[in-house]
């Protein structure tokens, strides 16, 4: 490298860094991974934190193809109905299935999930790999090895009946 360009680069790096530590200066959770505080709720003072459960429960809906012949899709949504927190400390998994065969499974490790908190997920599944018929049956089940302690387990599992008619 030449002279000149040595100097521009240390110029340029030297003034990335001073830029960085002007911002990192006026805003110290800048570059620490919190970009957005979000409130935890507090303990009742009634009901000690730790005996409040979250309750998770499942929503399923089977999205026709928009073609003949064309794969289906599943829209499901995770809620936490109870009154506790899902911390995001314990991996719970979840999985779809269409006709008694797993055609999708994540496990969660990181998402934490207060009260009245959902995400949802929409997942095509493929009939030329699953082959499945035009009627059944899709279904989704949360906490599939109970790993969550929750008020009720009887809402982790929601099956629908699809057709796709002709």
């Amino acid at each position: 490298m030449e002279v000149r360009t040595k100097a521009l680069v240390t110029v340029l790096l030297l003034g990335a860094v001073i830029g960085i530590y002007t911002l990192q200066s006026s805003n110290k959770n800048l570059l620490k991974g919190q970009l957005i505080k979000r409130d935890v709720p507090q303990a009742n003072t009634a009901t000690d934190a730790s005996t409040q459960l979250p309750d998770l429960t499942a929503d399923l809906v089977v999205v026709a193809p928009a073609e003949a012949g064309g794969d289906i899709s599943v829209k499901a949504t995770i809620k936490n109905l109870g009154p506790g927190l899902i911390d995001g400390k314990t991996p719970f998994k979840y999985s779809v299935y269409i006709n008694k065969t797993e055609v999708f499974s994540n496990t969660d490790s990181y998402t934490t999930m207060a009260a009245g908190d959902s995400f949802g997920f929409t997942y095509p599944i493929s009939k030329a790999i699953y082959q499945y018929p035009d009627a059944g049956k899709a279904k989704i089940v949360i906490d599939v090895n109970n790993a969550i302690a929750e008020t009720s387990k009887d809402n982790n599992t929601k099956e629908v009946d699809y057709s796709l008619g002709k």
